[in-house]
């Protein structure tokens, strides 16, 4: 079997909006996929300006347009394909499928309302058009609309149940809702379909990850990569999910990585270019952050107080953001910007270009091998001094990377450089951190009044393996007045899937606190419920690390000898809590005991964090100047080469 990255199958509805099938439509013409670009996102509600209406009616004239316009929108001529379906529209008035692929159009170009119009237009029309359920779905599943896009995913398998894009769509809407198992059975029925969909091999893969079943997650993306070794995306999952797999070492890890180098930077280094860029060290410096976070996401704690208190008569900064998602984040962080570009339309040659374009000096990866990254263009080197930062906890594998941008506690001299192709720089502060403005305050130990003990982990549940699940289970079992609330429980069969691995670690039902997802506000609320946390390993806890420490509750950490396994120490060690951190499960364990046994050094701790989370060496402006100053120190050293 050769897998195909996402291509309609003979049976399919025609990408084209024609309404016929694939077979008899678009399968032997150039615009065969015309309709990729369908699956962006978008949200409005206003109807299209009224159009002029045509002298005669003339059907043909009217398909060759949208033929026309879907042929413009397979190469990017975005304008042109908008002129060609409006045209259309005055030829053929009630054209469902001109509406349809005018909101795609529309949406590739931020129109949203209007694109929304459209694809509501189209379904008036013609409220069968399979096309338009699957497109409208595919834009409110863009905007958090979830519910909405089911329905309309619902609505197409009915009218098309073999359409295996509708079935992975559709799963695709599920697990974002959190219905992971869900989202797995229509993953799988996708397939059965389309045996070859690379696509819904890659998003069952993830789904799987999510609940933890990395080596079912990591067989699939292993195949892939059998059948499209360049395939990037399948690459980057792999390697992320490895970093949660307790049996691979540092070592093995780090090889993987330098494999993906080898596949994917390797071929490219021929082509790479000088740079032109002026070779002043004092002068003032372009700095492009690339993401596909900058929205609410983890990166985006970590990354706005640095945007807030950067020295703009010293760095000009560029903002790639990969993601047409946009939230109230996106919109402080795009403020806070010089200039600001959403490049996920553009392909790693074009990003590449116009980085160059844009006279970037420093540019800055934020993502590593997590989703929506942008590798592959920094594996094109458009700029003289490239940066990984933030996002990633260890090597992106790349030559073209030139610096990880680190701390001495993730990173310890001597520690972990043989695990990186980059040189490390070591940020003496760490990194800053955004807490949430309306955070509640930090109540005393639940602990001196409830008569029980809640140990917690709220990370998600890929990061739970049987090693961390034994160890744990050692914990309750040392501490019988000890509860553990384990969070992301999302639906009834992932519950049932934790209870059975704990259970066969001999823990009881009734000793674990399943918590949903939940809103942000929630989220922080139920550290009112916990009085010690527990870190996963070998992936530590980053972000749940620093909610948890603002909202009083220490952190019991493994730390090993990787950057992945340091995170979590990493954040206790620069508000002073290295009695929490541990060197090997048996430390791990008496650490939990011994906290247990004296609750109020344990309040004494939790209602010091804020403090100690303030204090002048974790201020966000400081570290930026160690930020800024590791930038100069890295320009110079190039203007020196």
């Amino acid at each position: 079997m050769v897998l195909t990255m996402t291509k309609p199958g003979r049976n399919d509805p025609c990408p084209c909006g024609s309404g016929k099938k694939y077979k008899h439509c678009c399968l032997n013409k150039t615009v065969q996929q015309a309709g990729k670009l369908a699956t962006r996102q978008t949200q409005g509600s206003h109807l299209p300006q009224p159009l002029p209406q045509p002298p005669t009616r003339q059907p043909d004239a009217a398909a060759n347009l949208v033929d026309q316009g879907n042929a413009q929108l397979q190469v990017g001529q975005l304008d042109a394909a908008i002129a060609s379906y409006r045209l259309a529209l005055v030829r053929r008035p009630d054209f469902a499928a001109a509406y349809c692929n005018l909101g795609t159009a529309l949406d590739a170009q931020g129109q949203t309302d209007e694109a929304f119009a459209c694809y509501r237009q189209a379904l008036l029309l013609d409220p069968d058009d399979v096309h338009a359920h699957l497109n409208f779905g595919n834009a409110l599943k863009g905007h958090g609309q979830l519910a909405l896009a089911v329905e309309h995913y619902r609505r197409a398998l009915a009218l098309a149940p073999d359409f295996a894009g509708a079935w992975h769509n559709l799963g695709k809407a599920l697990q974002d809702q959190g219905q992971c198992d869900e989202a797995i059975r229509h993953y799988r029925q996708a397939l059965a379909l389309k045996p070859d969909h690379a696509d819904a091999y890659l998003d069952l893969a993830r789904a799987l990850m999510e609940q933890g079943q990395l080596i079912e997650a990591i067989a699939i993306y292993r195949k892939v990569l059998h059948h499209l070794p360049d395939n990037a995306r399948a690459f980057s999952n792999l390697l992320f999910t490895l970093q949660n797999l307790s049996t691979c070492s540092p070592a093995e890890l780090f090889s993987e990585h330098l494999r993906y180098a080898e596949r994917i930077e390797a071929p490219l280094k021929p082509f790479w270019q000088p740079h032109a860029n002026s070779r002043d060290p004092a002068r003032r410096l372009k700095v492009g952050y690339v993401s596909g976070d900058f929205h609410r996401h983890p990166v985006a704690y970590f990354l706005e107080p640095i945007l807030a208190c950067h020295d703009k008569s010293q760095v000009e900064i560029f903002g790639y953001s990969n993601n047409h998602f946009s939230d109230l984040h996106t919109e402080r962080i795009a403020s806070a910007m010089n200039h600001w570009l959403v490049c996920i339309d553009l392909g790693d040659d074009e990003l590449a270009q116009r980085i160059r374009a844009d006279g970037i000096d420093i540019l800055v990866d934020l993502s590593g091998h997590t989703a929506l990254n942008r590798l592959p263009v920094f594996a094109r080197k458009p700029a003289p001094v490239q940066a990984s930062y933030i996002g990633y906890p260890g090597s992106t594998g790349l030559s073209a990377m030139d610096y990880r941008i680190s701390d001495p506690w993730q990173d310890p001299v001597g520690l972990t450089e043989r695990y990186h192709s980059e040189t490390l720089v070591r940020i003496p502060g760490g990194m800053a951190f955004a807490p949430e403005p309306d955070a509640p305050e930090v109540n005393a130990l639940p602990a001196l009044t409830s008569g029980e003990l809640v140990l917690a982990c709220l990370n998600g549940l890929n990061k739970l393996n049987p090693a961390v699940v034994t160890l744990w289970a050692c914990i309750l079992s040392a501490l019988p007045q000890a509860r553990l609330m384990l969070g992301n429980v999302t639906d009834t069969q992932t519950a049932q899937r934790l209870m059975q691995m704990f259970g066969q670690a001999g823990v009881a039902p009734e000793r674990l606190m399943l918590q949903p997802r939940v809103p942000i506000s929630d989220y922080l609320a139920l550290h009112h419920q916990i009085d010690l946390a527990l870190d996963p390993f070998p992936y530590n806890g980053g972000t749940t690390t620093m909610h948890s420490l603002w909202m009083g509750v220490p952190v019991i950490t493994l730390a090993g000898d990787h950057a992945v396994s340091r995170l979590c120490a990493a954040h206790l060690s620069r508000v002073g809590l290295d009695e929490f951190i541990t060197h090997s499960e048996d430390a791990y364990l008496q650490c939990a005991i011994r906290f247990a046994n004296d609750l109020p050094k344990l309040n004494e701790v939790r209602l010091s964090l804020r403090a100690r989370m303030n204090a002048a060496e974790c201020q966000s402006a400081t570290i930026t100047r160690q930020l800024e100053a590791a930038y100069r120190d890295m320009w110079r050293t190039w203007c020196n080469t």
